[in-house]
């Protein structure tokens, strides 16, 4: 059994290190409904005078940059025509005071978009626009998320959300009218999958690294998982640790955690850069000896992934996440999911895995 004193007070540590190397996170001021409602409006006003002069191409300014969206080919009018009609949706939705999410929108009219992942494309590209992050324009996200473990919230009804369940709770949809977190947890565990969250759960972890949060996105985390998680930050400074599969999928998820998805509001408001990597770690693949019916070799997806994640910005910045995750992972040339621990022992993970990760200070 695992020292738990020994466990709180490397956890302890770690979270004044966190602290005092990164620093609390910048907070962006928000412009107001009103602000918004004026920025719309401007926007509208430049289409419909583009329109009465037959602009084509078409440039619209990003706003606050010396940056312009440019529409130039012909296949490009018609989403020309579907972000003007989310323009005017937006600003019926401000104006009302009222919230809408992108499903509901989408079959509002089905026949309009035609597909889901036009309407996306068409929110993205608005609050690129408008330089607005989305909760801003009254679109919220759907969640899909689940949250567990030592901890309370108040959500946006007044109502008091205890997430000590046996199989977690779903995070709201509202994540920015939380209020009242409180927690007597050590660490936020954030799990890349649905199926690794509710082993740990069925485990009992908390009887082998103490009081935690547990987080997880079922894979590519949603809007509101990422923001839930650094909402935990900026309120209660708990120490996040990130367990993936040792893949490029599981890697890239971990970065999105941690970095964001390199736009705006993702660096603003959705990323945690004080998020550390403890597992599984493609060094422990060697160092557990874990059997070869456990790993896979690396497709030539899986390297052209690796090499695209190498070259993005934030983890040249990263050395040592770069050499001890990317690079090992590369010369390995195979990977392994978190549930090859289980080879060793139905309860490997949370009984010696993750305590002893947390007391060697093996993150990265």
């Amino acid at each position: 059994m695992a020292n738990l004193q020994e466990i709180a007070t490397v956890l302890g540590h770690l979270r004044r290190g966190l602290i005092d190397f990164h620093g609390p996170n910048q907070v962006y001021p928000q412009p107001n409904r009103g602000e918004v409602l004026a920025r719309i409006e401007y926007y509208v006003q430049l289409v419909v005078a583009a329109i009465a002069r037959q602009d084509w191409p078409l440039s619209l300014p990003i706003h606050g940059t010396d940056q312009v969206v440019t529409w130039r080919l012909q296949k490009q009018r018609r989403k020309c025509l579907l972000l003007f009609y989310l323009l005017t949706k937006v600003h019926a939705l401000l104006r009302t005071n009222t919230t809408s999410n992108k499903r509901d929108i989408y079959y509002e009219n089905v026949a309009l978009w035609g597909n889901q992942t036009v309407l996306d494309e068409a929110v993205t590209q608005l609050t690129r626009l408008l330089s607005l992050p989305r909760r801003c324009i009254n679109i919220n996200a759907t969640s899909k998320g689940l949250v567990a473990g030592c901890l309370t919230f108040v959500d946006a009804n007044d109502k008091l959300v205890d997430c000590q369940t046996p199989t977690g709770i779903l995070i709201p949809n509202d994540v920015d009218k939380l209020s009242q977190f409180r927690s007597k947890a050590f660490c936020v565990l954030v799990v890349e999958k649905d199926s690794t969250f509710q082993k740990l759960l069925d485990d009992k972890i908390e009887r082998f690294i103490g009081d935690c949060i547990l987080i997880t996105g079922k894979g590519y985390p949603d809007v509101n998982t990422r923001r839930f998680l650094r909402r935990l930050w900026d309120e209660l400074q708990l120490p996040p640790l990130g367990l993936m599969d040792s893949d490029p999928h599981g890697i890239s998820i971990f970065l999105v955690y941690r970095f964001g998805s390199q736009n705006l509001e993702d660096m603003e408001h959705l990323a945690t850069p004080q998020l550390r990597y403890i597992g599984l770690q493609p060094r422990d693949i060697e160092r557990l000896r874990l059997p070869d019916e456990c790993r896979l070799p690396l497709t030539q997806r899986d390297r052209s992934l690796i090499d695209s994640l190498s070259a993005r910005p934030f983890v040249i910045q990263q050395p040592l996440l770069r050499q001890q995750v990317l690079q090992i992972l590369r010369q390995m040339d195979c990977k392994v999911e978190i549930q090859g621990l289980t080879r060793l022992h139905p309860q490997y993970l949370s009984r010696t895995y993750l305590p002893a990760k947390i007391q060697s200070r093996s993150w990265i």
